[in-house]
């Protein structure tokens, strides 16, 4: 594995070394890289799995129509 930049140097060698910022909701822990600043998320099983930008424009569109889904009241209709 060739590293791309002297800042992931140590994660190449020695492995990342992971820090929590953030605990979600859902019981998933994000977790951030202190050298190379990569971002994992574990799920409940406690798998790692990468965020990608796709999955990260996913989440931010899922939380966006949450959001309007909240603002917007619904009509009720009498019967």
């Amino acid at each position: 594995m060739k590293p791309n930049s002297t800042k992931a140097l140590p994660c190449a060698i020695f492995g990342h070394n992971y820090q929590r910022s953030k605990t979600n909701i859902d019981h998933t822990i994000e977790m951030t890289c202190s050298h190379c600043d990569t971002v994992v998320v574990t799920d409940r099983h406690g798998n790692f799995e990468t965020i990608t930008v796709s999955n990260t424009q996913i989440a931010d569109t899922l939380q966006e129509l949450y959001r309007l889904t909240r603002r917007i009241p619904k009509t009720k209709v009498a019967v």
